[in-house]
């Protein structure tokens, strides 16, 4: 009986890594099962901060809605007293490559241009 979903089976060696590089492949290539309401204005929830030595604050989590680009101006917040300030994008990057976009959905670090270590 033919079925309209699929379900590939990739056999893998835990022991040696065979064929590991074709089951990342697959699943770097899978969509987003969420929808990423790109049209939406930018939210971004930080998981964590980094300094990195040369580079500056560095934070790493998930877009939740909208696009975010390279150099883009967001709103960081809220501090102690709520308020938002402003920082931009010096960088982006996305399992370990570096990338000009994100959109909601998809895990990312930032650079920050001008942002001393934040860790709360």
């Amino acid at each position: 009986m033919l079925h309209s979903r699929l379900c590939p089976v990739f056999q893998v060696s835990n022991v040696s890594g065979e064929n590991l590089n074709l089951l990342k492949m697959f699943l770097n290539l899978l969509s987003t099962r969420a929808p990423s309401h790109q049209d939406e204005p930018a939210e971004f929830q930080i998981d964590d901060t980094y300094s990195v030595p040369g580079v500056g604050t560095v934070v790493s989590g998930t877009t939740l809605r909208g696009t975010i680009n390279l150099n883009d101006i967001l709103l960081l917040g809220p501090d102690p007293v709520g308020h938002f300030h402003p920082i931009a994008i010096k960088s982006i990057h996305r399992k370990r490559m570096p990338v000009t976009k994100v959109v909601g959905g998809q895990t990312a670090s930032f650079s920050l241009k001008k942002v001393k270590f934040i860790k709360g």
